[in-house]
């Protein structure tokens, strides 16, 4: 909630039984851990890697 999911989707994304890898999909997920997100908290991100290792000239 405090970064900016609505409370249902908080809720519905806690009690899940979907394991880690499939609840990452889900939008309340997505909605409060965005790349931009985590990419302003210092975390590498992989597709951009992967876009310059296999595009770079």
């Amino acid at each position: 909630m405090r970064l900016g999911v609505r409370a249902q989707a908080v809720v519905a994304s806690g009690i899940t039984s979907k394991g880690p890898w499939r609840s990452s999909k889900t939008p309340g997920i997505n909605q409060a851990l965005s790349n931009a997100y985590l990419k302003s908290q210092g975390l590498y991100v992989l597709r951009d890697g992967w876009i310059k290792l296999h595009y770079s000239q």
